[in-house]
């Protein structure tokens, strides 16, 4: 890997990679696939790669927390760019498998809550366990430990599965932040539609601390 690298959380075929290929930068880049947002953004820190791209917000799921725990320790980072991508998921399996054959699925933890309910009239007696992210759900269910994975449709190509189910997502227009992070520099100018993100820890832990975090920011308009 070299410093003008853009890694991302890997394998390929996630959701993550789709949304980095979209950055007209990406197609001038070597793309490596990180198993750990951790991982990705550590080869950032050390500078080993230029710049990563990882999910930061689900429109159904809300803060990544990996993500966002990572960001707001260790050495800084800076978020040059993001990157909305809608969601929908397939049900990959090996080919030849039928629905009825279903009974074990994987997915990353994140994509759980927006297949529930499909899940729930499809394929209620299906054990559910997570993965590190969608695609390493497909590679596991390439390698035969679990029936199905809900991934990216373009993933099934890349692991030797078979598109089951497609266009499967329990909240209709599902969107996904990732944001391109790179080391410190001079920040933008102000656009007037900029973001921010507030990660708070607590001295102690006693009823009414999330009460008391709110009324701070109320006082203040």
């Amino acid at each position: 890997m070299s410093a003008s690298h853009y890694t991302y959380l890997g394998p390929e075929g996630t959701f993550t990679e789709a949304a980095l290929r979209t950055l007209p930068e990406a197609a001038t880049r070597e793309l490596v696939p990180m198993l750990s947002v951790p991982a990705a953004l550590d080869a950032v820190r050390s500078g080993a790669a230029a710049a990563a791209l990882v999910p930061i917000e689900n429109s159904v799921e809300g803060g990544v927390t990996a993500t966002l725990d990572q960001l707001s320790t260790g050495e800084p980072l800076m978020i040059y760019r993001e990157v909305l991508l809608p969601i929908a998921f397939a049900l990959l399996v090996r080919p030849g498998t039928a629905l009825t054959d279903v009974k074990t699925v994987t997915g990353h933890p994140v994509a759980q809550p927006q297949v529930r309910k499909w899940l729930a009239a499809n394929l209620p007696d299906a054990q559910w366990e997570s993965a590190a992210s969608n695609a390493d759900g497909a590679r596991l269910v390439q390698e035969g430990r679990y029936d199905a994975a809900f991934a990216g449709e373009f993933a099934a190509s890349r692991y030797g599965l078979e598109p089951l189910v497609t266009e499967i997502h329990d909240a209709q227009n599902a969107v996904t932040r990732f944001v391109l992070v790179g080391r410190p520099a001079r920040p933008a100018a102000r656009t007037g539609a900029d973001k921010t993100s507030v990660v708070i820890w607590l001295d102690d832990d006693h009823p009414g601390a999330l009460l008391e975090l709110l009324q701070e920011y109320s006082a203040r308009g």
